[in-house]
């Protein structure tokens, strides 16, 4: 090295005044640990430093081995003692948090990580981005998405090319994962707060700890400062904001909440309550837990007999999946026996059966030990009815496992999952007995949907609202702003289950004002926007260009009545755009189809399925393409096959596709036998089969490499 260079110790001096002696020696320790010879590095560092102890550059050097070689306590240890004598050392900070994470639960090492970042974040943006990364695990395990996804952000500002390209797509996944509800997806902009002047060197540090990602140290000193400024709705908000990212969500819901309170302007308030009570639900005294009862089986066979006889246990068929993981048989638990095939056709709403609980058998293990099965279902009534129910059926061939021999003895160990409380009047699980017809299926499940909307969900005490209902809150000026929040998320509870609620009516039933347009401009930067400021944005009088992008932000986000609307207008509306996209047009088409067909709107959906066939025929698309309209129909059309309709679509496919290509007509075969269903061609005049045109069955469906005298795959499109 040069000698005038700055040493490579990290002490600031010129390599001349400083290590220049050992220099050979750092070089060999150099390659050691490149060649992933921890050991050789370590025996040279402890070689050397016998005479320079307080050399930066080998006792981070022998961290680093000793972290190589898994020695996590050791290189604890020495980076803790180096660190009293130079305890602003970035390597050291960075070195002693990975460390730490080896040894303790993340959630605990969260302390050091943040020192980490504060001393190392600009001298060591690897290290603080591989940190950073291993607290997105350990958020996305405990399901603290707002966190997960801040912390995602600083893995993206600073690690490498291809890695940052990693995580992008994991936050664009995030964005459109529909199990989290859609207000707490997406980037979540902070308010303009502006301190006051004698808090300005309060706010401006922490300022610098929110730029490093020290966000509960940001909160901690923005707290200080709400006690001169407590009635700012933007403060609040900002520590609510602060709090959630920190995966506090507890006392970042309780900071929202004060924020909704002072907000003056409606819309705000009503965005800031939401994000609030979805925190909320989410704590543990406002959560039931599914648990799960583990029983040891003497006889698997005598067993499955007994419950096949049990009038309130329907089998499960076993599906891949299940068979390789060793799966025997499951059985859903019924609230009520199953009634006869005579009485199917009568089932309403009212009687149809509930899914109470679950049982699940495992046979024998090669290891000899015993066959067991898992009775689950949510703690209280359903789980002791589930437990009761399947007692009584095994009698003496079933014991409950001892403790010990169960999977961790630790408290909670028997738990499957948490579920809020207030959405547990909602979540009906509606048994449908296996020769329920299709039709009656679908005209339950709509029912199942109005009634939700239109009847449970308004009068079902909320936590939100004090314990009152949404039609008894409706009258309460004070719980304005919570009734529209918790309105707001009833729309995501839908949205989860993909649904698209209509809103409109029950905002006027709840007397709620309707929500402000938001007018943006050809600038605007719609990632920054939340879903609910998305689908308040006035879109009519939007340029083409603007309206792409936002098209193209809401299938991100896949939030079923945003792309429903969006995706309506652009068909519906914007005709120069289509022409000019007629790629994207078709698609358009088929995911408006799907997303009606989701929400149990088959009219609706049929009708987009057409006008898509019609759209893709005027533009020219080829046979095959024309098919895959067809195929997505009948799919559809399946969901009743007493309907005339579903005949001619089968009589159409097998005359008009099965005669240009014989593969299609093996395949309406295959589908009418798994549908149980007569096959009309086989009554009806057909026209004569054609010819081979040279187009195999490689050309319309999923596994192109697939020939006709190949093994036969039922295929249906999506």
């Amino acid at each position: 090295m040069d000698s005038y260079a700055l040493c490579p110790c990290g002490s600031g001096k010129k390599v001349k005044f400083c290590c220049q002696a050992i220099l050979p020696e750092m070089g060999k320790i150099e390659r050691l640990q490149q060649n992933n010879q921890p050991r050789m590095a370590l025996q040279l560092v402890d070689k050397l430093l016998k005479d320079h102890q307080d050399n930066a550059w080998l006792n981070n050097q022998r961290a680093m081995a000793l972290i190589g070689d898994e020695r996590y306590e050791e290189a604890r240890d020495g980076l803790v003692a180096f660190l009293r004598k130079n305890p602003d050392h970035p390597l050291s900070n960075g070195l002693l948090a990975l460390s730490m994470t080896e040894l303790e639960p993340v959630a605990q090492c969260k302390k050091v990580i943040h020192r980490a970042f504060l001393k190392s974040m600009a001298a060591e943006p690897r290290i603080v981005a591989i940190l950073a990364g291993k607290l997105v695990d350990s958020f996305m395990a405990a399901g603290r998405d707002m966190a997960a996804r801040q912390h995602m952000a600083v893995v993206l500002r600073l690690e490498r090319e291809e890695e940052r390209q990693r995580t992008l797509m994991a936050m664009l996944e995030m964005d459109a994962d529909t199990n989290i509800p859609y207000p707490l997806r997406g980037a979540q902009p902070l308010p303009q707060y502006q301190p006051p002047e004698d808090q300005l060197a309060q706010f401006k540090k922490a300022q610098r700890l929110y730029v490093h990602a020290c966000f509960s140290e940001a909160a901690d000193i923005l707290d200080q400062i709400a006690q001169q400024d407590s009635e700012s709705p933007k403060l609040w908000h900002t520590i609510g904001l602060m709090r959630a990212w920190d995966g506090d969500e507890a006392r970042a819901a309780a900071a929202l909440h004060r924020a909704a309170k002072l907000y003056t302007q409606f819309d705000q308030a009503v965005d800031v309550e939401t994000i609030a009570q979805l925190l909320d639900r989410r704590q543990p005294e406002n959560l039931i837990a599914a648990r799960v009862r583990t029983y040891e089986i003497d006889s698997l066979s005598r067993l499955l007999t007994r419950l096949d006889n049990e009038d309130r246990l329907s089998r499960i068929p076993l599906l891949g999946e299940a068979i390789r993981s060793g799966v025997a048989a499951g059985y859903d638990v019924l609230d009520r026996p199953l009634p006869p095939e005579s009485e199917l056709s009568t089932l309403t709403v009212a009687t149809v059966p509930r899914t109470i609980g679950q049982v699940t058998l495992f046979d024998r293990q090669e290891d000899g030990s015993p066959a067991v099965a898992h009775v689950n279902g949510l703690e209280g009534d359903r789980l002791n009815e589930s437990v009761r129910i399947f007692e009584a059926a095994a009698g003496e061939l079933a014991k409950p496992q001892p403790a010990e021999k169960q999977e961790g003895n630790d408290e909670g160990s028997d738990v499957l999952g948490w579920y809020s409380s207030d959405e547990l009047a909602l979540s009906e699980s509606a048994f449908f007995p296996p020769k329920t017809s299709n039709q009656l299926r679908n005209s339950l499940r709509r029912e199942f949907v109005e009634k939700c909307s239109e009847e449970t969900w308004l009068a079902t005490p909320s936590v939100a609202l004090g314990g009152k209902s949404p039609s008894q809150a409706a009258g309460d000026e004070s719980l304005k702003v919570a009734l529209a929040a918790a309105l707001r998320v009833f729309d995501s509870f839908m949205d989860r289950r993909s649904v698209i609620l209509n809103k409109e009516p029950l905002r006027t039933q709840l007397n709620l004002p309707e929500a402000s347009p938001i007018v943006p401009a050809e600038e605007t930067d719609l990632n920054t926007l939340a879903v609910a400021q998305l689908e308040r944005l006035e879109t009519s009088k939007l340029s083409d260009k603007l309206f792409e992008r936002l098209m193209q932000r809401a299938l991100v986000v896949k939030h079923c009545g945003l792309g429903y609307r969006l995706l309506s207008e652009f068909l519906n509306q914007r005709p120069q755009l289509v022409e000019q996209q007629t790629q994207e047009a078709e698609q358009a088409h088929v995911t408006l189809a799907d997303i009606c067909s989701r929400s149990l709107l088959d009219e609706e959906a049929l009708s987009w399925l057409e006008r898509g066939f019609q759209f893709s025929k005027a533009h020219g698309a080829p046979f095959e393409t024309q098919l895959m309209w067809k195929m997505r129909e009948l799919s559809l059309r399946a969901r009743d096959t007493d309907d005339p309709k579903f005949q001619e679509v089968l009589l159409e496919l097998w005359n008009h596709y099965g005669a240009k290509l014989p593969a299609v007509r093996a395949r309406l075969d295959e589908f009418v036998q798994a549908l149980g269903i007569e096959a009309p061609w086989n009554k009806a005049i057909l026209t004569p089969q054609a010819g081979g045109v040279g187009i195999g069955v490689g050309a319309w469906s999923a596994d192109t490499a697939q020939t006709s005298t190949s093994e036969k795959k039922l295929w249906l499109p999506d």
